[in-house]
C-alpha cells in the first residue's frame, strides 16, 4: 500500500507558495465558522489532524484558536510551517509530524475543544480506526468536525473511483497528467452539455472552502488510500463513540460529508 501513497503535501506545496492568497484565507474563516455556529475561536484550543496545506490552522488561529496542527506527509508539515512564518509566526500554534494510527503520537497530544479533521481520516488506509484514534482528543462538550468520502454505488461509483485512484498512483507521471487532463476535459464538457458556464464555476470556486479547483480535481484523482462510507454509518459509529450530532451537510455524490459531532457526557 505505501507504493501507491499519494503525496498530499506535494500537490499542495505549489499551491501555497503561488495562489494562496488572503481572499481564500478569509472564504476558509468563514466556512469554519458557519459550519460551527460562533463568531470566533478565541479561548479554544484547535487541533487539526491532517492540516494539509494548513490553511484551515491558520483561520483557526486568525480567528483567536491555539493551534496545534499535524499530518503525516512531510511536505504537509512543511506547507503548514511556511503559512506560519507568513501570517503568524507564534507561540499559539505548534505544528507536528505524526500519524492519527499512531497511539504513541497521540497519546503525546493533549486533548482540544474542537477537532477538526477535513477529507483526511479516509486517507488513512483505515478509517474507522482513525476516527476513533481523532475522536478520543476532543475534550468533553468538545465539538469534533470531520469530512468522510460519501459511498455511492452503481458502475461510476464510488468502487470506480478507487480503482482510477490506484491507477494513477500506479502509472508515471505523463499517464498521471493526461489522467488530470481527461478530468479537466469531462468537466467542461459535462457543464457545456448541460448549459452551465464551467468559467464562472471555476473562478468562484474559493467559496467552497477558500480551496483551488485545479489541486483539488488532483487531490480528488489521485487520492489514495482511499475509503468511504454513507452519512448514516458515520452518524452510527461516532453516536457509539459517545457524540452526538450538530450540524451535517450531505451530498448525493462521491464528495464529502461534512459533520460537526458533540462530545457528550456520561
Amino acid at each position: 500500500m505505501s507504493g501507491l501513497r499519494f503525496e498530499f503535501g506535494d500537490n499542495w506545496k505549489n499551491y501555497v507558495e503561488n495562489y494562496l492568497d488572503d481572499d481564500k484565507i478569509r472564504e476558509a474563516e468563514k466556512s469554519l465558522k458557519s459550519f460551527m455556529g460562533l463568531k470566533d475561536l478565541r479561548g479554544k484550543t484547535f487541533l487539526d489532524i491532517g492540516c494539509g496545506t494548513g490553511m484551515f490552522s491558520l483561520a483557526a488561529f486568525n480567528l483567536g484558536a491555539k493551534v496545534i496542527s499535524f499530518d503525516f506527509d512531510a511536505n504537509s508539515v512543511e506547507c503548514c510551517k511556511l503559512l506560519r512564518e507568513r501570517f503568524g509566526n507564534d507561540k499559539r500554534w505548534e505544528i507536528r509530524q505524526g500519524s492519527v494510527l499512531s497511539k504513541k503520537f497521540m497519546n503525546s497530544l493533549p486533548q482540544a475543544d474542537i477537532v477538526y479533521s477535513w477529507g483526511v481520516l479516509h486517507h488513512t488506509g483505515k478509517m474507522y480506526e482513525a476516527i476513533r484514534s481523532a475522536s478520543e482528543k476532543v475534550k468533553p462538550k468538545g465539538l469534533f468536525l470531520i469530512a468522510i468520502y460519501n459511498k455511492v454505488g452503481g458502475r461510476f461509483g464510488s468502487k470506480f473511483s478507487l480503482n482510477v485512484k490506484k491507477a494513477y498512483n500506479k502509472s508515471p507521471a505523463i499517464i498521471k497528467n493526461l489522467m488530470v487532463f481527461s478530468k479537466i476535459i469531462a468537466f467542461f464538457m459535462y457543464n457545456m452539455i448541460t448549459m452551465q458556464n464551467p468559467l464562472k464555476k471555476i473562478s468562484s470556486y474559493k467559496s467552497k472552502r477558500g480551496m483551488s479547483w485545479y489541486y483539488d480535481i488532483v487531490d480528488g484523482m489521485g487520492g489514495y488510500p482511499f475509503d468511504y462510507a454513507s452519512a448514516e454509518e458515520i452518524f452510527t459509529f461516532c453516536r457509539k463513540l459517545g457524540f452526538s450530532l450538530i450540524n451535517i451537510k450531505t451530498t448525493n455524490g462521491k464528495d464529502n460529508n461534512e459533520f460537526l459531532f458533540k462530545k457528550q457526557l456520561f
